[in-house]
């Protein structure tokens, strides 16, 4: 490498050095983490249990079902269904693992959930809003 070379090879270092932080922070600047959520929660329907607590919000038109799991379940294969208008099994919500909070979205409103050990076909809870 002879002088001239080194010189290049040093000023391209050095611009890339400035460069490339101030291209950093401007793309940072852009990609705003802190959005202000205009959402708007109702809830619909709430219900609490010794084992249980579930909550029924709705939110730009899709419902959100909220269910915090307190205390161990019988079953380690639990299945969450949601209640139809005649107070049955209706459309399967998702699977329930153990303890601790759980999200559930649907389309349509939910009455109330069962919760049912589908290993043993046997219902565990059922909690009405």
């Amino acid at each position: 490498m002879d002088a001239n070379l080194r010189k290049r090879h040093k000023y391209s270092w050095l611009l890339l050095a400035i460069i490339l932080p101030i291209l950093l922070i401007l793309i940072i600047k852009d990609l705003n983490f802190n959005q202000p959520e205009n959402i708007s929660y109702e809830t619909n329907g709430s219900s609490s249990n010794n084992m249980v607590d579930a909550n029924l919000t709705k939110s730009d038109g899709a419902y959100i079902l909220e269910l915090n799991v307190k205390y161990p379940l019988k079953s380690a294969s639990s299945v969450i269904y949601a209640l139809n208008m005649k107070g049955e099994k209706g459309t399967k919500l998702g699977q329930i693992k153990g303890i601790g909070s759980y999200t559930f979205p649907s389309e349509k409103e939910i009455q109330g959930i069962i919760i049912q050990d589908v290993l043993k076909n046997e219902e565990i809870l059922k909690m009405e809003f």
